[in-house]
Formats: structure tokens, C-alpha cells, sequence
């Protein structure tokens, strides 16, 4: 399914169960992956959740978990992760800057060419390999909707945001917009003059709604990788081969299930890795899957690091199968298996020049999609 927007660009609507709260947190600078990583490996003792523990860990106040709790079911879809852009319009690199899509090094190479050329910036991007069409698709459907004082989306909205923060009571916020409609002045103002909140909080409040909107960015991206990923593997005859390049965003539908029975925490670079190119990390994930879908599922591998990160690609080895996966993360397909199956899964990541040995936290999180 297509959604149209304006000017007749043709961008994949794509929804899935759930954007994953951690990725979310990260997306929006709340905290690293660091603290992601800390909190999960207590959430295997607690079975606490996940927001509750970096909040008693001190890595998030109430505030933030709120709001981004509020809208963490709109980032599930893509119509409403591009309705949650508003402000100035800003430039294609820009955005992408702000997404993290590209480092600044990669932004001035590809305006470089650009000024010798004269060709357009979001194709030269994709003819470098920075981004597909996909993606380009949906940054620039983003870019459509800025220009707007408020988010078309509702919940991104600052007003909603104080509620859903408890800052404001619903029946406050109502009445101050009622009032907007006469005074037409900037919401946050009105609020401040009906004294239900101080000029600070809507300082705070602003910041975080653009954290949310960086956010929604990423997510939407996420999710144009994810539908080109579909259509690459739909307009193939014979299905995705062992080489295929694919990227996706992972989510956990309801009607399949994923544990992951162990999974490693580090990637260790020797010098010896960079001489020969490549390190390999065998069975570094062991995952039981249940799903009720004769269709079968998609083993989805979600990459934790930047642009900047050490590795250009990765093959992915599961069920007898090889798979490339991009530095952005993809997806295998994997048929269905009555009663489930437990599988071990293992690495082989092509290093990226510059790589230097040490060792980094695991760049992957794996979970499943249903088909």
C-alpha cells in the first residue's frame, strides 16, 4: 500500500506493532546506548521495564519517559512519524545531519559534487550509497510538512506534551486553546498568562518536542528501509538470494515471538581483524521463535551505532543461510516451523576503513516481524 501525499510523491505507509522504547530514547538523544545496554542486562534479573529502570538508574526523569511513552504507538507508523514535523523547513542535509543518517564529512562530499555537477543532492547521496530511494522518499515528505507552526500530528503537539507530562490538566489545555482561537497568540504564551505553567517548563517542553520530532525523523526513515527491503524482496522471482542487500527496522508483532536465550555484549577488534578485512563472531545470538504464521516471519537485525560505526556491512548466518545486511540493518525471511525453533545465529562484519582495534558494545539487536 502507497500513501500519497502532496505533489503526487508516492511514499510507503508502512505500520508495524511497536517502535522499540529503547531505540525511541536513542533516536531522541534521551540517553546512549550505553545506558540501553545497562538497563537490559538488569531487565534480564528484574523483568522490570525498561523506562522504570533507567529512571531509578537516573539516566531519565519522569518527564521524558511520559512523553516519550505518549508517543511511542504514533512511531509505528509512518504517516504519522512524517506528521510530526513542523518549524522552519529545513534543507535535505540538514535533516539528515539531525537524523543521523549521514556524518557532516559525507554531507560535504556529496555538496561538493553537487557544485561540480549541478545534479540533485538526494540522488548523488543514493548514487554514493548513502541513502536509497526509499529514504530519500521520506525525508523529503518530512521536509513537506515543516513550514507549520504546530506538528499535524496531535500528540507531538506541545500542548498534548503537557498533558501527557501532566503539566496541564486536559480541561486547562482546552480552555487555552479555545482562547487562541480570539488572541491567536503562540500556545505556550497563552498558558504562561492563565498561570498554569512557568516560562521554564515551556522552554523544556519545546526542547523536548523537538527531541520527539528527531525521533519520528528516524522512525520514518526506518520504516522507507523497511518497505524497500519488501519490494526488493517481492519484485524477485525466485526470492532474496543469499547475497541480497536489505534494511528494516525491528518490531515484535503479537503473533510471533522472539527470546533471545543469549546474546553477546561486546565486538572485539584485533589487529589482526583489520589486516585481513573482517571479523567473525560465531553463534554470538541463540534465539527461540514461536509464530502462528504459515507465511513465516522476518528475523530483523536493527544496528545500534551510527553512520560512524566500524563495520560496512555484515553476513549474517542462520538456518544454513548467508545473508548480507547493510551497515543501516535488514532483514531475513524465515519460514514457518510448527512448535517453534531454536537457532544459533552468527556474524561476519566487513570493517570499515579507519577501523582501529579495542572493543565496542554490540552493534546489532535482533527481534522478529511477522511476514
Amino acid at each position: 500500500m502507497q500513501l500519497t501525499l502532496k505533489k503526487k510523491m508516492d511514499v510507503p505507509n508502512v505500520k508495524v506493532n511497536k517502535r522499540l522504547l529503547g531505540k525511541i530514547l536513542i533516536d531522541g538523544d534521551f540517553v546512549d546506548q550505553h545506558a540501553i545496554e545497562s538497563a537490559l542486562a538488569r531487565q534480564k534479573d528484574t523483568n522490570e521495564k525498561l523506562g522504570e529502570i533507567l529512571r531509578s538508574m537516573g539516566q531519565l526523569n519522569s518527564v521524558d519517559l511520559k512523553a516519550v511513552l505518549s508517543v511511542q504507538k504514533e512511531l509505528a507508523s509512518f504517516e504519522e512519524s512524517i506528521k510530526a514535523a513542523a518549524g522552519d523547513r529545513k534543507l535535505l542535509g540538514e535533516l539528515l545531519l539531525k537524523a543521523k543518517r549521514i556524518t557532516p564529512e559525507q554531507l560535504s562530499a556529496a555538496l561538493e559534487e553537487q557544485r561540480k555537477s549541478g545534479g540533485k543532492l538526494g540522488s548523488i547521496l543514493i548514487r554514493r550509497g548513502l541513502l536509497n530511494e526509499n529514504e530519500l522518499k521520506a525525508v523529503l515528505s518530512f521536509q513537506q510538512h515543516q513550514g507549520s507552526e504546530a506538528p499535524a500530528s496531535t500528540v507531538f503537539r506541545l500542548g498534548e506534551i503537557l498533558v501527557a507530562t501532566e503539566q496541564i490538566t486536559r480541561e486547562q489545555l482546552e480552555a487555552v486553546l479555545a482562547n487562541q482561537k480570539l488572541s491567536k497568540k503562540k500556545i505556550g504564551e497563552l498558558l504562561i498568562e492563565a498561570g498554569h505553567v512557568q516560562p521554564h517548563q515551556i522552554d523544556y517542553s519545546l526542547k523536548l518536542q523537538r527531541k520527539l520530532v528527531t525521533a519520528a525523523l528516524i522512525a520514518a526513515l526506518s520504516m522507507a528501509a523497511l518497505a524497500g527491503g519488501r519490494e526488493a524482496f517481492a519484485g524477485s522471482s525466485t526470492g532474496p538470494s543469499t547475497s541480497a542487500k536489505i534494511s528494516m527496522t525491528a518490531t515484535v508483532l503479537e503473533h510471533t515471538r522472539m527470546q533471545i536465550l543469549h546474546q553477546a555484549q561486546e565486538f572485539v577488534i584485533t589487529q589482526a581483524d583489520i589486516m585481513r578485512g573482517f571479523v567473525e563472531v560465531p553463534a554470538a545470538s541463540r534465539v527461540a521463535v514461536k509464530s502462528n504464521n504459515p507465511a513465516g516471519y522476518l528475523l530483523a537485525f536493527e544496528v545500534m551505532s551510527g553512520p560512524d560505526a566500524v563495520f560496512n556491512s555484515v553476513n549474517v548466518l542462520v538456518g544454513g543461510r548467508d545473508v548480507q545486511i547493510p551497515a543501516g540493518g535488514g532483514w531475513i525471511p524465515q519460514p514457518y516451523i510448527r512448535g517453534g525453533i531454536t537457532m544459533d545465529v552468527s556474524y561476519r562484519f566487513s570493517l570499515a576503513k579507519g577501523a582501529q582495534p579495542g572493543t565496542y558494545s554490540w552493534p546489532l539487536m535482533v527481534s522478529v516481524q511477522s511476514m
